[in-house]
């Protein structure tokens, strides 16, 4: 006997009524059992606003349920399939596999995993100082040396805690009073290495293992994940010509042109000297982080929500099968 799913979030609604009409002037030309799936068990579907309806013949599913042609020609083909040799019966095929099993999991978990790594990956440079202050210096050092190959940590353009200054640039206005790096490091400007390597002290502080725009970015990508998150994962992708304005744009004003004019390439004599602010590395690294997130996390929830339907509607069978 042919199988036929009727899975729904309201089983008294018109359309569902509708479906069962169509079917029920197809049973006697193609004899199948009925089953009505209540979807509302499935917290998935509780979520969504609008009724959801889907209608599956065996093992696919109708694309057009409410149309009785379509509705025809899927029962007709699997009537057509029963006869044939590889059929199976409709138990084995409605069990999720094992690689459904990780599928349907990483599309209910996906975003919690996302926060989780990002939560854990940006905070971990601000502990370093933390460590250093309360006294575990070696725990803080392999922090600092975790984080080295993947930031370069100037300690010119990183955040401070516990010290006089948030930030210790290479230079200052005059009349400011404020530190500059090389005043309170006794290293010179040029040595990279040394800024990198410098983590500051009691009084003025240790720095943030993460230079300040990488802190903004890192930043940015996990606040709009719990805000994707609580808001109920309703936020469309950002079409990415707004991407590369908005996120892409800023940074290549500012980082680039900092990278490039501090090279010093000689058919590049013509391009100004530019030292970045902390507040324009906090601004674009806070724009590329936010409107990267927002291209890319509701892209990843599309896409896996596509799959997941098919794979939560399964599941519902196989939980309520009669």
């Amino acid at each position: 006997m042919v199988e036929v799913f009727l899975l729904t979030t309201d089983p008294a609604s018109a359309r569902v009524e509708k479906v069962k009409a169509l079917l029920a002037a197809l049973q006697e030309a193609y004899p199948h059992q009925l089953s009505l799936i209540e979807l509302r068990e499935q917290a998935f579907f509780r979520r969504q606003r609008q009724e959801t309806l889907i209608v599956r013949v065996e093992e696919n599913q109708v694309p057009n349920p409410e149309d009785a042609e379509t509705l025809r020609q899927m029962l007709f083909e699997a009537h057509q399939h029963q006869n044939s040799p590889d059929y199976r019966p409709a138990a084995p095929k409605d069990k999720l596999s094992g690689r459904e099993h990780v599928s349907l999991w990483f599309s209910r978990h996906y975003l919690g995993l996302i926060n989780v790594i990002l939560a854990i990956y940006a905070l971990l440079p601000v502990l370093a100082p933390v460590l250093m202050r309360f006294n575990f210096p070696d725990q803080a050092e392999t922090i600092y040396r975790i984080y080295r190959p993947l930031c370069h940590q100037l300690a010119y353009r990183s955040f401070f805690l516990f010290g006089e200054q948030a930030d210790y640039p290479l230079e200052v206005p005059q009349g400011s009073g404020r530190l500059t790096y090389s005043l309170v490091s006794g290293n010179a400007n040029e040595d990279l290495q040394a800024a990198s390597e410098f983590v500051g002290d009691e009084k003025i502080g240790y720095k943030i293992a993460f230079c300040q725009r990488d802190l903004a970015i890192y930043a940015s990508l996990l606040l709009f994940g719990l805000f994707f998150a609580l808001s109920g994962r309703k936020a469309k992708p950002l079409p990415w010509w707004l991407w590369v304005l908005l996120a892409i744009g800023p940074m290549g004003m500012d980082g680039v042109w900092q990278l490039v004019s501090n090279l010093q390439l000689p058919f590049l004599g013509w391009l100004p000297a530019h030292e970045s602010t902390p507040f324009l590395r906090v601004l674009t690294g806070a724009s590329f982080g936010w409107f990267t997130a927002w291209f890319g996390i509701p892209t990843i929830e599309e896409s896996a929500g596509l799959d997941r339907v098919r794979l939560e509607a399964k599941s519902a069978i196989k939980g309520q099968r009669p």
